[in-house]
């Protein structure tokens, strides 16, 4: 169920709408020909209750839409292009004013382009009173940002990689409340943009069939862990899909190196607290940022351990969570 808090009014000139970020436990790394960000494999991703992107978007009059949000250049017309594709595709007239803030680093591998489109293809639904189901929701988010198919839910999502590739719930968060920390290697941007860094896998490397070939036996194995709250199973083949993702992007050519010192340094210590009896497993995405996935009340004590280790400027507890809220005027 969506989050509202707005009493429902016949024409809207004002809606806020919060989207979590998600993070890929079964990831998916490139994209088919056809375009319009169409995914070359399903995934599977847990949202993030605490990382939002909080959009407002507003009719305005005049000539052009305008937008507020402190990103570079190029994320800004990605939002302008996306919405220019909405009007065309819906016969929209007029104009916006759309302000975006993210409160967690843009850009830096923590899907705030996920949250981000999520909440534009939610807002620019209610404002016009589209009434769009989730699966189109989904459909229309993705064009802006692949993974932002899965934002438009909270709890564990997967991708299903139809024609028109849409994000379907598995499960809703409170089933499994599973905790996350998110430890940040690094503040700056990333050197290569994920859809660049797609293109360059899928084109250099070795391992990029080998990466397509077994990624239904993966999306299988975790659907079904997550079903019978399997953290075990989870652990292994969330971690293993991970790590077959980031061998393809290292063995490009000339290659590309996400990790950092302090990437690795949460690598090692969360195996260790496994090897030591403490559940938990990490994943990371396109960028230096490590997430960890735990049991709840395991959180405080691994988040301590985190903290501290070298190279790691901060982390962020949260859990798994993210169903987007809306608020209209």
């Amino acid at each position: 169920m969506w989050r509202l808090c707005y009493h429902p009014v016949m024409t809207k000139t004002r809606v806020t709408v919060s989207a979590a970020a998600n993070i890929a436990l079964i990831k998916y790394w490139g994209k088919l020909e056809k375009g319009l960000n169409q995914p070359a494999t399903a995934s599977l991703s847990i949202g993030l209750e605490d990382l939002r992107t909080t959009t407002i978007i507003e009719r305005i009059e005049g000539q052009s839409d305008v937008i507020d949000f402190n990103a570079p250049e190029t994320a800004r017309q990605r939002i302008l292009d996306f919405l220019d594709l909405l009007r065309k595709q819906y016969e929209v007239q007029g104009h916006f004013h759309i302000t975006t803030e993210n409160n967690f680093p843009t850009g830096t591998g923590l899907a705030s382009s996920a949250s981000g489109f999520a909440a534009l293809a939610i807002g620019f639904s209610e404002i016009l009173n589209l009434n769009l189901s989730r699966q189109v929701l989904s459909q229309l988010a993705r064009i802006g940002s692949g993974s932002a198919a899965r934002s438009v839910f909270g709890g564990f999502v997967e991708i299903i990689p139809a024609d028109d590739a849409f994000a379907s719930r598995i499960m809703p968060a409170e089933d499994w409340p599973l905790a996350v920390i998110v430890a940040i290697a690094s503040d700056g941007t990333k050197t290569v943009g994920s859809s660049e860094a797609m293109k360059h896998t899928a084109a250099t490397s070795p391992y990029y069939r080998e990466w397509l070939r077994s990624h239904v036996q993966d999306m299988d194995d975790a659907r079904l862990a997550i079903v019978d709250r399997d953290f075990e199973k989870l652990a292994d083949v969330a971690e293993h899909n991970c790590l077959k993702m980031h061998g393809a992007i290292i063995t490009t050519r000339p290659p590309i190196l996400y990790w950092l010192p302090a990437t690795l340094a949460v690598m090692h210590e969360v195996r260790q607290l496994r090897e030591s009896g403490t559940p938990a497993f990490f994943t990371i995405d396109a960028g230096a940022q490590v997430k960890v996935i735990c049991p709840a009340e395991h959180a405080k004590s691994i988040n301590a351990r985190i903290s501290e280790l070298p190279g790691i400027l901060r982390t962020i507890e949260t859990r798994v969570g993210g169903e987007p809220e809306i608020t209209a005027s």
